[in-house]
């Protein structure tokens, strides 16, 4: 009893440290930003691993990430190709998954199994030809050319997880639906939606960081400066402040927070929703 107490223990210490190093490696880039960000360029080639000075914090090096690179501005067109990103693959997901997972029809599974090979063509192989169609019926250098491109890539994962999820749900209580008078929407809206909830706010988490920090698609479609996402401007960053790395730091810690903000205040969903296939 007293070996299998102390082996017990040793387990949990080993797996405290591998956690601990995990969160040290995750934390460490983040922290490494902000905290340069806040020096000059003379203490940062002095000591990039050092403190700032307490008393001489360039909080201005924010102020002109804001001013001069007007990043503001970027902020806004990524949450727009992120937010409408979102919201047509929680559209088109449910009805797709919900089909696939609770109506019977011929060449359902043949369907499914058709968008899950999707998952396996690189982006990249698909680019080229969406480019050229895109630029005929004027999509190119329009969000609406990235949000579609972005559905196009993200909408077969999305069709997998929400009808795993939604397998999950009991007929019973579908046709109970029925029986109470509900249609297919309503049936969805009362019934599917709150029970399958777990991998739809997963999905909203997921998809919009994902469509944040993309940058291949909005580098190759949007053209023009004031339509730029905010990864696809700090792509440049780079060139415009290669001789001060502070202004760099400080503009990839305001690009990073929303995405930051949005796990941080629903990273819950986030474990429910990678939990609930077990729970199942």
């Amino acid at each position: 009893m007293q070996e299998k107490s102390l082996g017990y223990r040793i387990g949990r210490v080993l797996i405290f440290l591998v956690l601990f190093i995990l969160a040290v490696s995750f934390v460490y880039p983040i922290l490494f930003m902000f905290i340069n960000s806040l020096k000059t360029l003379k203490e940062y080639y002095y000591s990039p691993f050092t403190l700032p000075d307490l008393s001489n914090l360039q909080w201005s090096n924010f102020g002109n990430m804001i001013s001069q690179f007007k990043i503001l501005g970027l902020l806004k067109n990524s949450f727009i190709v992120s937010f409408f990103t979102v919201v047509g693959l929680i559209g088109l997901g449910t009805l797709a998954s919900y089909a696939f997972a609770k109506i019977k029809f011929p060449g359902s599974r043949g369907l499914y199994l058709a968008f899950l090979v999707t998952l396996f063509v690189p982006a990249q192989v698909t680019m080229i030809p969406m480019y050229i169609n895109f630029a005929k019926i004027g999509l190119v250098n329009n969000w609406l050319g990235v949000v579609i491109a972005n559905w196009a890539m993200f909408l077969p994962e999305t069709i997998m997880l929400m009808t795993a999820n939604f397998k999950g749900i009991p007929d019973e209580i579908i046709e109970a639906a029925t029986i109470d008078g509900c249609g297919f929407f309503g049936r969805l809206w009362n019934v599917v939606i709150p029970m399958g909830w777990p991998a739809i706010s997963l999905t909203i988490i997921f998809f919009f960081i994902n469509s944040w920090n993309d940058l291949f698609t909005p580098m190759i479609m949007l053209k023009s400066m004031d339509k730029r996402t905010v990864m696809v401007a700090l792509n440049s960053l780079v060139g415009q402040f290669t001789g001060n790395p502070p202004y760099q730091f400080a503009g990839l810690v305001l690009a990073a927070l929303p995405a930051l903000l949005v796990y941080i205040f629903l990273q819950k969903s986030i474990v429910n929703g990678m939990s609930m296939g077990a729970i199942k």
